[in-house]
């Protein structure tokens, strides 16, 4: 039979667990596949200490972040993004607003700049009026963003 040690993983490991768990495996996976891949190190008292002191760290810095999303989600759920599109005299578009272009204006009115994964936006918004948007500010942090879709004032005809 073949011999088992204990590691700690450094990354999450599909079927043994998530990254500072610790775990036994046979040495030859551990060997063979753990270490060269960088995904554990062996379970000594000195990466026990480190490993429970980055966990802490990781909890005061999620914490601080949670805190700053919240903070984020209040004021962004008062405001109300303005997208101008052009459109027929019916109120149909050309084209649609997608989340990019919510992202985009978002910064360039309000002054706030926030990554594409942030902003849930399932489908474009292909119609005149007021929508929603789902904001995923961090895991435990959600709310919704209203924008509303504006038809573009056409110019006047020339003479």
């Amino acid at each position: 039979m073949g011999k088992s040690i204990e590691v700690i993983l450094l990354e999450d490991v599909a079927d043994l667990g998530r990254s500072g768990d610790s775990c036994r495996v046979r040495a030859g996976h551990a060997r063979n596949f753990l270490f060269p891949k960088k995904l554990a190190t062996t379970l000594t008292p000195g990466t026990k200490r480190l490993i429970e002191k980055k966990r802490a760290e990781a909890v005061v810095r999620l914490a601080k972040e949670k805190e700053e999303a919240e903070v984020l989600l209040a004021k962004l759920e008062k405001l109300t993004v303005v997208c101008a599109v052009k459109a027929n005299a019916d109120g149909r578009l050309f084209g649609s607003v997608g989340a990019a272009d919510v992202l985009a204006k978002l910064a360039a009115d309000h002054g706030i700049e926030l990554p594409k994964k942030q902003l849930a936006m399932y489908e474009h918004f292909k119609s005149l009026g007021e929508h929603e948007a789902a904001l995923h500010l961090h895991p435990e942090v959600r709310g919704k963003l209203r924008v509303k879709v504006v038809a573009e004032k056409a110019a006047a005809p020339a003479e």
